[in-house]
């Protein structure tokens, strides 16, 4: 029965894709770039990934309830569309920041009340170390990295295959290092993210801020489960930096940068590393250079974890010079005209 409730699921993923412009229209989920400047698409575009990842993640929670299998998904599961529909929110009424961050932190902590097994009162680092952060820090600590991470996946969602090659990358890794019991669940949910891959990157559908929102807690959430689990190998505090290194570090250098511009951290910009690596290399640079930095290097902690903390060092370093280089290899037009790649 649950294999079965499971293959109903992706059949759904795939129907809902094929379908994701009629569905796109009746939910009012269409990017239209007349209506930002920033777009560099030329038609509109249903935001509609988020509901194909909810098609999943409802089978995937009732295969779990009837089966009583990977029920430790079921809170996340419901979290994550909790705020992925905050996100379907704001993609149909443009949302300010500042509602956005404040409704933001509602499921997360949410999720840290009903499944309190997440909550992170304790860092221990690759090198020996341990910090104990308390009850009340060891809350604010989690909720906190959760809703950076949403934001910061959110923003980094800005072309084709971008946030979905990072999903792809940490549901694999979580699938080859959780317990049996749990694997299968993180497998599916792999599938179902190649299958969204696969309308997004011809530009049939794009994620939106609910995509973006929700794949961002789901992920964020396994990790932490992740951290404490018995995984095939251990999983250290700055193994999980590894894991979303790009997002983050990318998401705090452009907001360090637009600060010291004066202007807002959230005024939509073509600055992240995706569009200087293509406007500079070429419209699929981005999208190469995500996945290989986040996989080459997931592999790596996974082989050396012990050496998490090296790993991240030599992450930094790899963003830094490629952030160097490609701002000077970038052509000079302001709004990246050369670049023609669909971006959300």
């Amino acid at each position: 029965m649950y294999e079965l409730i499971l293959g109903l699921g992706l059949l759904a993923v795939v129907l809902v894709g094929f379908k994701a412009k009629l569905v796109g229209v009746a939910l009012g989920l269409l990017d239209d770039p007349a209506a930002e400047a920033h777009k560099a698409h030329t038609h509109a575009v249903p935001q509609v990934g988020s509901v194909l990842l909810f098609a999943g993640l409802v089978a995937l929670t009732v295969a779990s309830y009837v089966s009583g299998r990977n029920t430790e998904f079921i809170p996340i599961v419901f979290c994550a569309s909790f705020i992925g529909v905050i996100g379907i929110l704001d993609d149909r009424l443009k949302l300010s920041w500042g509602i956005r961050l404040i409704t933001l932190w509602l499921p997360v902590l949410l999720l840290i009340v009903i499944m309190p097994e997440l909550l992170v009162d304790k860092l221990h680092w690759s090198w020996g170390q341990v910090t104990d952060l308390g009850f009340v820090g060891g809350v604010a600590f989690t909720a906190l990295c959760l809703v950076g991470l949403v934001i910061a996946l959110n923003m980094m969602d800005g072309f084709n295959g971008g946030i979905l090659s990072q999903g792809l990358v940490w549901s694999t890794l979580f699938a080859v290092m959780a317990p049996s019991t749990q694997s299968g669940g993180f497998l599916y949910l792999t599938v179902v993210l190649l299958i969204i891959l696969c309308f997004n990157m011809p530009s049939k559908l794009f994620m939106g801020d609910g995509g973006a929102y929700a794949l961002a807690l789901l992920m964020g959430a396994s990790a932490i489960m992740m951290y404490g689990s018995e995984t095939t190998s251990p999983v250290y505090a700055d193994t999980i930096v590894v894991w979303l290194a790009l997002p983050v570090f990318d998401c705090l250098r452009v907001i360090s940068r637009r600060k010291m511009r004066g202007l807002s951290p959230f005024l939509p910009q073509r600055d992240h590393l995706h569009h200087l690596l293509m406007a500079s290399i070429h419209k699929h640079a981005g999208l190469v250079f995500s996945f290989f930095y986040t996989f080459v290097a997931g592999l790596a902690a996974l082989w050396v974890p012990e050496f998490s903390w090296l790993i991240v060092l030599g992450q930094l370093a790899v963003l830094g010079i490629t952030v160097f280089w490609a701002s000077r290899a970038r052509p000079s037009e302001p709004e990246d005209t050369k670049v023609s790649m669909a971006a959300e």
